[in-house]
């Protein structure tokens, strides 16, 4: 069954063109020129991935993203036309699988399409089988986003929530930096692995008792990084 996208901006040129290029790729799409719209569509039929542009009138596409994420488990790749909303998206850490910036070669995006639905295979079947991932003292409520260590709720930031998530469904497994950036942030991250050492340092911060010395999200020198009950 071909994928289903759903495309929210209110650039009706670029919508109509966009549209046409998704479903000449085999890609079934539908359209809204506002997040509204978007919205009410979203829960009369899910789709796979959300094409989402930031500037919108009325909601903007970040408000959208945080109501998405709220009420679903979809990945969202944002359209954007300036550098200012860029900036303003990595600042606030939302959780959007990646971005493109306006204008856009449409090889790029539908690159950048395949990356996306291709990272969500990868971790879609252990996590449709695992609402609730329990390694050790550690149990994560993935539809709430919420975490607990030994019963108490850790406050975590959503990429680092995605980090642990993904480390926590491949508990035990050492998976690469370069497989941590392609799954938690996407292609346009890539040869960046200071973004996971950070993070590393802050999921340490909230689940080790000793972050200097870890003992459940451990270091395999050269080769990456494994969760531990």
């Amino acid at each position: 069954m071909s994928k289903h996208i759903l495309l929210i901006d209110d650039d009706a040129l670029l919508v109509k063109s966009l549209a046409f290029t998704l479903q000449q790729n085999g890609y079934r799409t539908t359209t809204a020129t506002s997040a509204e719209q978007g919205l009410a569509q979203l829960n009369q039929e899910p789709p796979d991935l959300i094409l989402l542009d930031i500037g919108l009138p009325g909601m903007d596409g970040l408000e959208a993203l945080k109501r998405i994420e709220k009420e679903k488990q979809i990945p969202v790749i944002f359209l954007t036309a300036r550098r200012r909303e860029l900036d303003e998206v990595l600042g606030l850490e939302l959780g959007a699988q990646d971005y493109i910036t306006k204008p856009f070669n449409q090889d790029v995006l539908l690159a950048r399409i395949r990356t996306v639905l291709r990272r969500n295979e990868w971790v879609a079947p252990a996590a449709a089988a695992a609402a609730e991932i329990v390694c050790g003292e550690l149990v994560i409520q993935v539809k709430a986003h919420r975490v607990t260590l030994r019963g108490e709720p850790l406050d975590l930031a959503p990429k680092a929530f995605e980090l642990l998530r993904v480390l926590a469904l491949h508990a035990e497994q050492v998976l690469s930096v370069d497989q941590l950036i392609e799954q938690v942030w996407g292609i346009e991250f890539a040869g960046e692995p200071q973004v996971v050492y950070v993070h590393v340092r802050w999921v340490r911060e909230k689940i080790e008792d000793d972050p200097s010395n870890p003992k459940r999200l451990v270091t395999v020198r050269g080769v990456g990084y494994k969760l531990m009950p």
